[in-house]
């Protein structure tokens, strides 16, 4: 009876034993946080990573931090990263970035996490804080403030080329502006002063250097000449010539100053002048080029009478004349 009952012992020990070994090599999770710097200055980020050991199967929650945790500050949370140990085991890691603003010792808060296995049962580990130090930036004593940094320099492109730009655009500009202005004033200078007599006359000889009639341009040479005649019917007696016929002129030229004889020889010309242009009649060569000449003689014996020229208007230059006394000298 003893035997067996302690046969029932060992049995009972070993079965306890054989389920106890599994639920612990199960059941131990780690964490730990560990700075890549313990000592920071004001503002400095430092990091901490986050090692979280667990059994394989298992699932961590990190939990998201606020921006001010605890003391510190916290910049950034990285992806989880697990990675497979090989014997049963894995291990998750976080980077967290955290500042502080200000100086001295501290340390993190104690940071929570939940582990999760398959079946929905949950636990949860610490990680420990971590110390750190914040060391000031300025000396032990040190209350002096700095001058203010100057201001950053550009990169300011050299000047030379927009100036030389400037000077090459203000020459071009004073050129243009000077020729525009001679023309200008060339232009203005440029008044035709001459009586309506001259003008033809000169008009006339013109028309003979081009010695059309020579070259067999008679119609030209007619058109030349008549049209001559009619500008200076325009500009001395003040008739309408180019717009009317050589029928409609006779009848104004016999209403105007002019004598019947020139009103004859005026009709005349023009009437021979029709007969070239437009019934394309081929006149003498010699009869052509005494046109110019007929022209010229009744400009001539058309053209008003110049003005008789006063003895009394002549100035008279100091020194002569039989009248000239000496200049008195006043004392």
């Amino acid at each position: 009876m003893k035997r067996k009952q302690a046969l029932i012992f060992i049995i009972t020990i070993v079965t306890l034993l054989a389920t106890a070994l599994p639920a612990g090599a199960a059941d131990p999770v780690s964490a730990t946080l560990t700075a890549d710097k313990q000592d920071m200055t004001v503002g400095d980020p430092v990091a901490l990573t986050l090692e979280v050991n667990h059994p394989a199967g298992t699932h961590v929650i990190i939990p998201p931090l606020d921006k001010n945790w605890g003391d510190v500050e916290v910049r950034s949370q990285s992806q989880t990263e697990t990675v497979d140990n090989g014997d049963g085991t894995q291990t998750t890691r976080q980077t967290i970035t955290i500042t502080r603003f200000a100086p001295g010792e501290f340390e993190t808060p104690p940071l929570t996490l939940t582990v999760s296995n398959s079946s929905g049962q949950t636990s949860e580990v610490v990680a420990a804080p971590v110390a750190l130090n914040v060391t000031p930036i300025l000396a032990e004593g040190d209350t002096t403030l700095n001058d203010i940094r100057p201001p950053v320099g550009l990169d300011v492109p050299p000047a030379w080329p927009m100036i030389a730009a400037g000077v090459a655009l203000a020459l071009v500009v004073a050129v243009v502006g000077v020729w525009l202005f001679r023309r200008w004033r060339y232009g203005r200078g440029l008044v035709d002063n001459r009586l309506p007599h001259q003008v033809a006359l000169d008009e006339l000889a013109r028309i003979e250097g081009l010695k059309l009639a020579e070259q067999g341009q008679f119609k030209q040479h007619y058109s030349l000449v008549t049209d001559c005649l009619r500008a200076y019917l325009e500009a001395q007696f003040d008739i309408r010539a180019f717009d009317r016929t050589t029928a409609e002129l006779k009848q104004r030229l016999a209403a105007s100053a002019l004598t019947t004889d020139h009103t004859r020889k005026f009709i005349g010309l023009f009437t021979e002048s029709d007969l070239v242009k437009f019934a394309k009649l081929e006149p003498d060569l010699n009869m052509a080029q005494q046109l110019p000449s007929q022209a010229r003689t009744l400009v001539l014996s058309t053209r008003p009478a110049p003005e008789p020229v006063n003895k009394n208007d002549t100035p008279q230059s100091f020194g002569s004349g039989p009248t000239q006394r000496p200049a008195e000298v006043i004392q």
